[in-house]
């Protein structure tokens, strides 16, 4: 049985290609941002869940100079989790995020990064007399915690889970329970019932935390401000969501990555396809010629024949052209024998 086993214990972190692809995308936006408003993220405290693996410690260590890191887990084998501690300036606490921010050691006098990715849902659906849904309030409780908190350029980030029961909108009294229950965290056009679909899922968790952190910002200065949100899946279908606490609105015009989305309806998916070694380095050799072709050829017929007479084997469109957009953020694994 591994139902109640913790993630770390189900899949290894580190072998998740279209998060590697995502926190590689964050980290570059995180440079750019510190660039255009100009901050220091170096001199942040990254508070982040690290796991075992301690893998985004380690990335924004070696790409963002932190050294002031703080990672929580209030699973039972603190030993473990000690263990794996990765740089002596990486400190570990066995308490929850909601733990942790009940604490006095919550509230510092310098500016924070914290990414909290939570391996949970944030809406789950229960059978009680029918479907119901229940909402995970200790992460909305986490929101409203750090928001009140926060420091001016203070940096937020969380990962959810956005797996649902197969079926869960197919039937239209559980779309109308739904949004009856759900009604006063959704914005107008998410409050029709037309709207509550599995496709539009991913959009009305992100409708419900943005929501979530307009109603914590009343009467204060400080504003979350969205600078972009992902789903990928490499088991669980994931969505993340970043931002940061401004008193002042940030100028688009800053920006030049594809990624700053500060649009609230905008979600960018990472859907890279997983490939061979030898796949990714004879795309890799290609990636002129197919970036081209991508945009000049339209028939998707036209450019999975040529991609497949070209590279030698047999790769779908949407495949192809997500390679492209992804290729230098994608990762490579090898097995090392000692």
């Amino acid at each position: 049985m591994t139902s109640n086993k913790p993630s770390f214990q189900k899949i290894h972190y580190m072998l998740r290609p279209r998060k590697q692809v995502e926190r590689k995308i964050i980290i570059e936006l995180l440079q750019e941002l510190q660039t255009a408003i100009k901050i220091n993220i170096k001199k942040y405290q990254y508070l982040g869940l690290g796991s075992i693996y301690y893998y985004d410690f380690i990335l924004f260590n070696k790409y963002l100079n932190i050294t002031d890191m703080l990672s929580l887990d209030k699973q039972s084998c603190v030993q473990r989790f000690e263990f794996n501690i990765p740089f002596d300036f990486v400190r570990f606490k066995n308490l929850s995020t909601t733990g942790f921010l009940d604490s006095q050691s919550a509230t510092i006098d310098k500016n924070r990064l914290v990414w909290f990715d939570y391996d949970s849902r944030l809406i789950f659906c229960k059978k009680r007399k029918g479907k119901q849904f229940i909402i995970n309030k200790p992460i909305l409780d986490d929101l409203s915690v750090l928001t009140r908190m926060s420091n001016e350029n203070d940096l937020f980030i969380l990962s959810v889970s956005l797996d649902i029961p197969k079926n869960t909108f197919v039937n239209i009294n559980t779309r109308n329970q739904f949004l009856n229950q759900f009604k006063s965290y959704l914005s107008g056009k998410y409050k029709l019932v037309s709207n509550i679909t599995s496709d539009n899922y991913r959009y009305i968790i992100q409708n419900i935390l943005l929501n979530t952190f307009k109603n914590n910002e009343t009467n204060q200065a400080l504003k979350f401000k969205k600078l972009f949100s992902f789903t990928y899946g490499d088991t669980t279908p994931m969505y993340t969501l970043g931002g940061i606490y401004r008193s002042e609105d940030l100028e688009p015009a800053a920006f030049h990555s594809e990624f700053f989305q500060p649009d609230e309806d905008n979600i960018i998916d990472i859907d890279v396809p997983l490939l061979t070694y030898r796949e990714k380095l004879k795309l890799d050799q290609t990636v002129k010629f197919f970036n081209e072709k991508v945009s000049s050829i339209q028939s998707e017929d036209d450019l999975s024949k040529l991609a497949t007479k070209t590279l030698g084997f047999e790769l779908e469109c949407l495949d192809l052209k997500n390679y492209i957009k992804y290729y230098r953020y994608y990762p490579q694994y090898y097995e090392g024998i000692i």
